[in-house]
């Protein structure tokens, strides 16, 4: 897989780590290996003997911690609002909140290091190299916090998934936030697949569709004719050419045809769980949509400025053509975001609706199994070695990470923003009105709800609800968009609710059957054969659209299809896919 924005930045913050070691106060004589070391044999605070010698009462002293994050939020701004005073009230903590997604190789090549970061699980490895983040394992166990941060059915396998695949140590460096799965905060509107123009497509009578090419192509076409060109006059288009090169091609292509992505290169078929090498097998799900495009862009219908899109620019002109009205459908749902909340603000039953396809793949919204269940790989919060309140820090993550804590973060305070009634945590209608009109209302800073801290559990509160009653259907519905309403009309239901019917009748299908420990593995290949996947998604991305705009013939597409996968495999493809198969199987097989 290319290596992302985050990897890189990841190697070049580990050089900068390196040179500020000595002014972050490590000393020339120490290896980072051996500070870990120390570090870890005295629990992970080597301010412990300070801080725990106090008594309760010091222990209660007021504190502040700085917060290092790459979620945004201005709670500096807000340091008041009903939840901060709650946390102080009850912890003695106060936060000094840092946004450093714009600029953390300044920060962290300063030493200034905060009290906690909130950080990217592939940004993890510079720190715990360079010794500027503690290990958890001892604070863990020390205040029986473990199971809070991990789900206890599989504690110790999902610990060791985590050592070994994110933190590459014999420590936990992080606590990650996990999930149960079910109903999310979604009325189910834009998601991986499908994504049609609401009102052309309820014109057409709704039509539903199998996970099939030729049925979505015919579908593309009929919205288009339902009005070829806009009110302006604009040409419409049936779909945009996907850019941000073989990664855009990938993602675009899997789910409504059944697969979901393992890497940009290997997809897996969500019906029979086999493996799809999809660069060259031509009946691969990207080679079919392809075809599609090919067959779109024959008709004049595959918007032309899109095949050669700059890929930094892609979303900006795609987003503006969408707003303009100008596609019918997307399989990315960013490209028609803006497009969507344009209608929604106008109170038009308009926009882009994800629409399930017999046969495909839904992201998230199902049951985690056991199997899965806290190994997926995201935001970390981790503790700064250069903090003096390691065991304070840990006492608030563990309520943090607990049914109370998280829903106090994430919906405010009982009592404030909802209270029981009748046994039913029901939110306020001060709390509703403040999330819906969001950043216009005053109450939605100081109540705290504008400030979800990203974190905690997703499991089940013990009342029956969700730890964050704004994902709850009836929130969502009751302030839902003219368009979600009238597709929950059309349906009898949410899409949210019409997904897990659908796939409770077995008619589309989830990937939570896929073994982290196999997904993970095959993550990062080896430099080599980076090198060669490299050039081999250059000479695809190049050679996919040239067989689109080039080709006269379908003999002629076909025959270009066939020359170019088996100019991939000269170059070397077939290495990467045999190392795939090689690690993934490996992986799988693994006591």
């Amino acid at each position: 897989m290319k290596k992302s924005i985050k990897k890189l930045f990841a190697i070049m913050l580990a050089a900068a780590m390196a040179v500020s070691l000595t002014a972050c106060g490590g000393s020339g004589e120490q290896s980072s290996e051996q500070q870990k070391e120390s570090q870890a044999s005295s629990g992970g605070n080597t301010n412990e003997s300070k801080e725990s010698s106090g008594s309760a009462e010091t222990d209660r002293e007021p504190i502040t911690l700085n917060v290092a994050t790459i979620v945004s939020m201005s709670w500096n701004d807000y340091s008041d609002n009903t939840v901060a005073e709650y946390i102080r009230d009850k912890f003695g903590i106060t936060f000094n909140v840092q946004d450093i997604s714009g600029n953390k190789e300044a920060l962290m090549a300063s030493g200034d290091l905060p009290d906690i970061f909130i950080i990217e699980a592939d940004e993890v490895l510079p720190l715990i190299q360079s010794g500027f983040i503690l290990p958890l394992d001892e604070l863990m166990e020390k205040h029986d916090a473990t199971s809070c941060f991990f789900p206890p059915a599989k504690l110790e396998e999902t610990m060791d998934f985590q050592r070994k695949n994110v933190f590459q140590s014999d420590h936990i460096y992080g606590i990650m936030g996990y999930d149960y799965g079910g109903l999310g905060a979604s009325l189910g509107t834009q998601q991986w697949g499908l994504n049609v123009d609401w009102e052309r497509y309820s014109q057409l009578g709704y039509p539903e569709l199998d996970a099939d090419v030729d049925q979505i192509y015919k579908l593309l076409v009929d919205m288009v004719n339902l009005n070829p060109t806009t009110d302006n006059g604009l040409q419409v288009y049936a779909i945009a050419y996907p850019t941000i090169g073989m990664r855009g091609n990938s993602l675009y292509s899997g789910h409504s045809l059944g697969y979901y992505p393992i890497t940009d290169y290997a997809h897996v078929n969500c019906k029979t769980q086999e493996i799809s090498l999809i660069y060259t097998d031509p009946e691969s799900d990207i080679w079919q949509y392809n075809h599609m495009y090919w067959k779109l862009h024959q008709d004049g219908l595959l918007d032309p400025d899109s095949i050669n899109a700059n890929p930094e620019n892609e979303f900006d002109n795609n987003s503006l053509k969408a707003v303009n009205g100008q596609y019918v459908a997307t399989l990315y749902h960013d490209i028609t975001g803006n497009a969507t909340a344009t209608k929604a603000s106008e109170g038009v039953a308009g926009g882009f609706e994800f629409i399930p396809l017999k046969g495909c793949t839904v992201d998230g919204t199902f049951e985690i199994s056991e199997e899965n269940l806290g190994k997926g790989v995201g935001n970390l919060r981790c503790i700064s070695s250069k903090t003096k309140y390691a065991d304070r820090i840990m006492e608030f993550m563990k309520w943090w990470y607990t049914p109370e804590g998280s829903r106090i973060l994430a919906t405010g305070v009982e009592g404030d923003t909802w209270n029981y009634v009748d046994g039913v945590p029901t939110l306020t209608e001060e709390a509703k009105v403040a999330k819906y009109e969001g950043q216009s209302n005053d109450y939605y800073f100081s109540s705290g709800i504008r400030f979800g801290w990203n974190g905690g559990t997703g499991e089940p509160h013990p009342d029956g609800y969700s730890v964050n009653l704004f994902d709850e259907q009836s929130y969502l519905l009751e302030y839902a968009s003219a368009m979600e309403k009238d597709v929950a009309a059309h349906y009898g239901m949410t899409m949210t609710e019409k997904v897990i019917e659908m796939h409770d009748k077995g008619e589309l299908y989830d990937h939570d059957f896929l073994n982290g420990n196999a997904t993970a593995a095959v993550n990062t290949l080896p430099d080599d054969l980076q090198r060669i996947l490299n050039t081999v998604d250059t000479q695809m991305y190049e050679g996919m659209a040239a067989c689109i705009t080039e080709a006269k013939t379908e003999e002629e597409y076909f025959q270009m299809r066939d020359d170019l996968i088996k100019a991939v495999k000269e170059t070397g493809m077939d290495k990467v896919n045999e190392w795939f198969l090689t690690t993934y199987n490996a992986a799988l097989n693994e006591e």
